[in-house]
């Protein structure tokens, strides 16, 4: 595991922290994991500081795409976050591989997980799956370019 994160990881200039206050609430925060190789574990580099953060359960995603939302890579590392005395220390226990990252497995695990959490989603707000005006979005796609 230790192995995919560093080769995955050099690929991204950033990643996306998030864990849990001391009130239980949810936070993210953008930093700059960097492998300590000896220890197996991520010293973060937070960008800016923050009173949210603590010690416990957390996760690290990284990923990217165009301008377009093409070319997606990502990756969730999930693990414990550790604040020790040279700063904050990630400690990696799952890695996720997601789009661009994990091979098949790794696309087909992202589409499978978006397709389970969107009827979660609808599901719990009692909400119908929504169409698509696809005729009207052509529509105003020929209309833009004139």
């Amino acid at each position: 595991m230790w192995g995919e994160i560093v080769e995955h990881l050099a690929e991204f200039p950033s990643a996306v922290l998030t864990g849990v206050d001391a009130k239980g609430y949810p936070f993210s925060i953008r930093c700059r994991p960097e492998p300590d190789d000896a220890q197996e574990e991520l010293r973060i580099r937070l960008l800016y500081d923050t009173p949210a953060i603590r010690p416990g359960p957390a996760s690290l995603l990284c990923h990217s795409h165009d301008e377009n939302l093409w070319n997606q890579k990502s990756f969730l590392v999930r693990g414990t976050l550790s604040q020790e005395d040279q700063g904050w220390s990630f400690h990696p226990q799952q890695f996720i591989p997601g789009a661009g990252t994990g091979g098949l497995r790794g696309m087909v695990g992202f589409i499978a997980g978006a397709r389970k959490n969107t009827k979660r989603y609808l599901r719990r707000r009692r909400l119908a799956r929504p169409s698509v005006p696809w005729d009207e979005i052509e529509t105003i796609k020929r209309q833009a370019k004139g």
